[in-house]
């Protein structure tokens, strides 16, 4: 048994054996949803698919008149939901065990993230994997800029927010506490003060989930669609914002890799980019 949970632990499931296939999803969508560079979905059959605890917990939003994505309404983490086929996908960022399988392909990679480099050998391809034949969202153009502001916003689109001063700093972070929230292989972070980020709509739509035992980490997420969202941390005076929820090309990338050593098993970090097996000079 395979297992896997969200990152409060209320939603639990298994399957009984590796999934066939994992794939990488550059989609706009996706990007949203997790709030990370790109999500990652394993696919099993309804009959390989257990759900051992938290019915009660999980929340949908359909993002396509055909797809319903599933969340923690607790903690936010992307939970497994059924595909478009009928199939079980996974989000593989929440196993707790070693699937086995590894990533085979990287699709919708014409509409990855500006700031993220696919830097694996991995096939790419720019919609679905051809002789799949899908739902395909076109990506909508941000509209007109706005001079030294970073635009961002939920999947479903009742939070807004602006990034009104430059990025301090941008991690990619490979802890467990952030592959679980976001139900990814990582999560992208750019951090500014706590004036640095405003709220244009929505503000009382975040729900936020602080593990037992953490001392700084805590996810914020909207209440309606689970995407990830930016958190005001007063105590620090910071504001840390994910990526995969910006609108507009922050014109910067990651700076490096954090927590390595609490990476996925099944993901292996391309290119070179600073790593830290922690926090940077830990």
């Amino acid at each position: 048994m395979i297992r896997g949970s969200c990152l409060c632990g209320e939603v639990r499931w298994g399957i009984d054996a590796p999934p066939a296939d994992m794939t990488h999803c550059h989609c706009s969508m996706c990007r949203k949803a997790h709030g990370a560079a790109f999500a990652t979905y394993a696919s099993v059959p309804p009959g390989q698919f257990q759900l051992f605890a938290g019915e009660e917990q999980i929340a949908r939003y359909r993002s396509l008149p055909a797809y319903t994505r599933s969340f923690c309404a607790r903690c936010g983490s992307v939970v497994p939901h059924a595909g478009p086929e009928g199939e079980i996908d996974l989000p593989a960022g929440c196993f707790d065990d070693d699937p086995v399988t590894r990533p085979s392909r990287h699709i919708f990679a014409a509409s990855k993230a500006p700031w993220h480099f696919i830097e694996d050998g991995l096939p790419r391809h720019d919609a679905w994997t051809p002789g799949f034949d899908g739902p395909v969202v076109e990506d909508r153009p941000p509209a007109n800029p706005k001079e030294g502001v970073i635009r961002g916003s939920c999947l479903c689109g009742a939070i807004a927010y602006e990034v009104i001063e430059p990025l301090k700093a941008v991690h990619n972070c490979h802890c467990s506490r952030c592959r679980k929230a976001r139900a990814a292989a990582f999560t992208t972070n750019g951090f500014t003060s706590i004036d640095g980020v405003r709220f244009v709509r929505g503000e009382n739509g975040i729900a936020t989930y602080k593990p037992p035992g953490a001392r700084f980490f805590t996810h914020a997420f909207c209440r309606t669609c689970g995407s990830g969202v930016p958190r005001l941390d007063p105590g620090r005076g910071i504001a840390s914002i994910p990526l995969g929820s910006l609108d507009d090309d922050p014109g910067r990338g990651a700076d490096d890799h954090i927590y390595v050593a609490s990476k996925a098993p099944w993901y292996d970090i391309p290119g070179d980019l600073p790593r830290y097996d922690e926090a940077p000079g830990g």
